[in-house]
């Protein structure tokens, strides 16, 4: 009876122990069936009405088909039309320069005067040759006359005549050939003083007071600021687009401007490493633009269309471009891939097509409108 009551005692804890094991698995399985709803009550599909999507308010505008031209740009340096070199025209030592480098010039001022004090006594001697000539002048022309009064008297011979004549007309060609020396003798002296030709400003200097100067050398280049030009370098392909007068664009890069130019002149050879040749134009250049800056020559090759949609309506975020799009009266944000800016417009590469309606905001207060819309609008969608 003992080993019979153990017995049924044992059975008894292993089937409380299996039963806790039980309740503990039901316990589970109630917990995970509550927690993923499938014991509450199920609504049947259709019976629930859908909110509707409130409608947008505020500025939208159209993705529009443009058609824009097509351009080539050929770069180029800002150079003088005609540049003023400035040389001296004899061997001299220079004693004065008003040369600085940028700074400005009228014309007539003296930029540069080289040592004259050689030349002044050269003009002197000349000065007395003359006057020595105009004596010896003087005194022939008497001699003439008192032979000339003794010739009909008989006092004198013919031969004594022609002496005094002889005598005049060497004395004119002395004064002359003095007089002549004296002009040369003062011309190279004026070249001793050296005189800007034109209104400009020095692009560069090049000798500086003391150095001594040979003819030819160059002392400094100047040039005029209203008579610019840009040389662009043209590939060969385009000769056929360009001609003399032609009317084009040049963008100024350091000053964001484009300049209105007409081409003035087109190399007529090619170079044969580059196979390309030089074209320069000219037009009315902004104050501040030097000869070395950088631009290029706009050359329109034909045109094309392209997509495109105002810059307010696309947002920067992140490393994303999105538009809002209006579809069917819900607001979608989708990624576009913006191209070049046109304008107020910016060119669209793709995300869009053309007709779509997008959301434009200008301010701030409208892009905080916009945000809000999108926050309270159960209907927005964001597509890659």
């Amino acid at each position: 009876m003992a080993k019979r009551r153990l017995q049924l005692k044992n059975i008894a804890r292993i089937a409380g122990r299996i039963a806790g094991v039980l309740l503990a698995i039901l316990l589970v399985v109630a917990l995970l069936l509550w927690s993923t709803g499938a014991l509450k009550a199920k609504i049947s599909p259709g019976s629930l009405p859908v909110p509707r999507a409130k409608p947008f308010q505020g500025a939208t505008a159209i993705v529009a088909v443009q058609s824009i031209s097509q351009n080539l740009r050929a770069v180029g340096t800002i150079t003088p039309i005609a540049p003023v070199l400035l040389t001296p025209r004899i061997v001299g030592r220079i004693v004065f320069s008003r040369l600085i480098a940028g700074g400005t010039v009228r014309k007539g001022q003296v930029l540069v005067r080289l040592d004259s004090a050689q030349l002044k006594a050269q003009v002197a001697q000349t000065a007395a040759a003359v006057l020595l000539a105009k004596a010896q002048l003087r005194q022939a022309l008497i001699d003439q006359k008192r032979d000339k009064t003794l010739l009909t008297t008989g006092d004198v011979t013919t031969a004594t005549m022609d002496v005094a004549n002889t005598a005049v007309a060497s004395d004119r060609a002395n004064l002359a050939h003095a007089l002549a020396e004296m002009q040369a003798a003062q011309a190279v002296l004026g070249y001793t003083t050296i005189r800007s030709t034109i209104n400009g400003i020095v692009m560069q200097k090049y000798v500086n007071v003391g150095d001594t100067v040979m003819p030819g050398q160059m002392l400094a280049k100047l040039y005029d600021p209203h008579k610019l030009q840009l040389a662009a370098v043209v590939r060969e392909s385009l000769a056929s687009l360009l001609h003399l007068g032609q009317t084009m664009s040049v963008r100024l890069e350091g000053f964001h401007a484009t300049v209105q130019a007409h081409i003035r002149q087109i190399a007529p050879r090619v170079n044969a490493q580059s196979r390309s040749f030089i074209v320069k134009v000219t037009g009315k250049f902004p104050s501040g633009v030097w000869p070395g800056m950088y631009g290029n020559l706009i050359i329109p090759t034909g045109s094309h269309k392209v997509l495109v949609a105002p810059q307010a309506a696309i947002e920067h975020i992140g490393q994303l471009d999105l538009v809002n799009l209006i579809v069917h009266g819900r607001l979608i944000r989708q990624t576009v891939q913006p191209g070049r800016h046109i304008g107020s417009m910016r060119e669209i590469l793709s995300g869009v097509v053309a007709g779509q309606r997008v959301v434009v905001a200008s301010t701030k207060s409208q892009i905080s409108n916009r945000k809000s819309q999108m926050n309270n609008s159960t209907t927005v969608e964001v597509r890659p």
